[in-house]
């Protein structure tokens, strides 16, 4: 399964490199395409989808060297031409698709884990942690329907119209959470001492950096972006439980101060996420 992974990589490094070859017109129209393939569903075989778009751009830039654009060659409805190459790619085998979903559920339950660390008279609610991993999935799902539907069809026009749709869909997103939070009763939560939260917290920020460098060696830096908002989680959670902090912790500054930290730590994760994402792209 290394092999695969690590063909599937060579051939996404191939492909970035030949796009340099397109004239602008041709890029443009063949990376909408490579959008609209990649994006058509998360349980397609990655390797299958990545040698399509490495033959599909070998043959437009063919044809770009006898003198045909992107669109006389491919014809002037990509979409309807994907969507029967997309319907003949193989599903990627049962173990790939848990896999994909256990690493989507194991990011959202780390996440509220740690949320829930952070504060120690909330305790564990597991019956939380599996509805948010599964309402994750969903949402990830959800997310790639609408950018693989809005490339070659204009769900919403206007840019403000096209903004407040995002903003709509984020708030929705954040709003399931809070409501899960809300009225979820506490039929399976956990609470742990102080010390033993500390020791939890200790050994989860320890392993998000030693798991960061391991998958840095195969992904690239994509998950360095998650570290500061995990540390910064992980100290409110262990100041919070900590003797010396903790009175002052569950005061309101020590709250507004956390609510800062962990805000800031929300938008550092962005900046970092599209710093890599350019880079990558680059």
């Amino acid at each position: 399964m290394n092999k695969q992974k690590d063909s599937v990589n060579k051939i996404i490094e191939q492909n970035n490199q030949l796009r340099e070859k397109l004239r602008e017109e041709n890029k443009k129209y063949y990376e909408q395409l490579l959008v609209y393939i990649r994006s058509a569903g998360l349980f397609y075989d990655d390797y299958e989808i990545e040698n399509l778009l490495l033959q599909i751009l070998q043959d437009i830039i063919s044809a770009q060297e006898d003198g045909q654009s992107a669109e006389e060659f491919f014809g002037k409805s990509p979409q309807l031409a994907a969507d029967e190459l997309i319907h003949n790619l193989g599903k990627s085998s049962r173990k790939e698709i848990l896999k994909l979903a256990g690493l989507v559920f194991g990011i959202s339950s780390f996440f509220e884990l740690l949320s829930a660390l952070a504060s120690p008279d909330k305790g564990i609610n597991l019956l939380v942690l599996i509805i948010y991993g599964l309402l994750s999935f969903l949402f990830v799902e959800i997310v790639f329907f609408i950018i693989h539907k809005s490339i070659y069809t204009k769900i919403i026009r206007g840019k403000v119209a096209s903004f407040l749709f995002t903003w709509l869909i984020c708030s929705l997103m954040i709003g399931s959470f809070i409501l899960i939070e809300i009225f979820i009763p506490p039929l399976l939560t956990v609470y742990l001492s102080n010390y033993l939260g500390i020791f939890i917290i200790s050994i989860l920020l320890i392993g998000s950096v030693i798991l960061a460098f391991i998958r840095s060696k195969k992904d690239g830096r994509m998950w360095w972006p998650f570290l500061p908002f995990i540390w910064i989680l992980g100290i409110i959670g262990i100041a919070s439980r900590l003797p010396v902090t903790e009175n002052w912790m569950s005061s309101s500054d020590g709250k507004i101060t956390a609510a800062v930290l962990t805000g800031f730590g929300f938008i550092l994760f962005w900046v970092l996420t599209y710093l890599c994402l350019r880079e990558k792209r680059e």
